[in-house]
């Protein structure tokens, strides 16, 4: 399913097309955590559209084609003609509004230039308080769902799958569980073993981490870096 022709992978993820690879990632990862079905503000479609864009836009190669495609379908601007002079005495151009005295304009679409200006002022006031407002919900929506895992670990996001990861499977950090991704795309760690609370500690190399929506803990090799 390709995005609409006003909707980009660049515009599902929230960044610039001129973003860093590492930039793409945190997109990925802020987006999926945002909309993730297993979140109560969670949305299966938009999943699908954010794992979508990070496929295309995570891959180099599929990157550059897909912006070779943009650029294609981009359309091309022209500017409008006008007359150059010299103009014989009373026959050159006239800006819109602006007539000799004595005669009225026969273009009843041009306004006076004071209009026009008065015109302007409105609109980028208005275009001003907008900015505003979608920089205001932006940060309200980020914080309302800033809700991170343990110290140093991504939020939960990925593609979509309810069940609990077994050893040898890869995951990411929920609020109260852990959510299964493919380690093909980014994660949190590996899981190990799942044990008991009163269970041996982990082996070296892993860490131990308490799932507390099943009342159980894991071993889990974390990432590195």
């Amino acid at each position: 399913m390709s995005p609409s022709p006003d909707r980009s992978h660049y515009h599902t993820l929230g960044i610039a097309p001129g973003a860093a690879p590492e930039a793409i990632r945190r997109a990925y990862l802020r987006q999926a955590r945002l909309w993730h079905p297993d979140r109560p503000s969670g949305d299966a479609e938009k999943m699908r559209a954010i794992n979508e864009a990070w496929q295309i836009l995570g891959n180099p190669r599929s990157r550059s084609a897909y912006d070779q495609s943009r650029a294609r379908r981009a359309p091309v601007r022209t500017s409008p003609v006008r007359p150059t002079g010299p103009f014989p005495a009373g026959s050159g151009p006239r800006p819109p509004g602006r007539t000799p005295a004595g005669e009225h304009s026969s273009d009843p679409a041009a306004p006076p230039l004071e209009m026009v200006g008065f015109r302007w002022r409105w609109i980028s006031l208005a275009a001003v308080a907008l900015v505003a407002m979608a920089i205001v919900l932006i940060f309200w929506a980020t914080s309302a769902t800033e809700n991170p895992g343990p110290a140093g670990s991504a939020p939960a996001s990925a593609p979509v799958s309810r069940s609990l990861p077994e050893p040898g499977d890869c995951f990411l950090f929920g609020t109260t569980t852990l959510i299964w991704v493919g380690c093909d795309h980014p994660h949190d760690g590996q899981l190990v073993d799942w044990v008991s609370l009163g269970a041996p500690l982990c082996a070296p190399g892993t860490q131990f981490h308490w799932v507390r929506a099943v009342q159980r803990g894991v071993c889990y090799r974390p990432v590195s870096g």
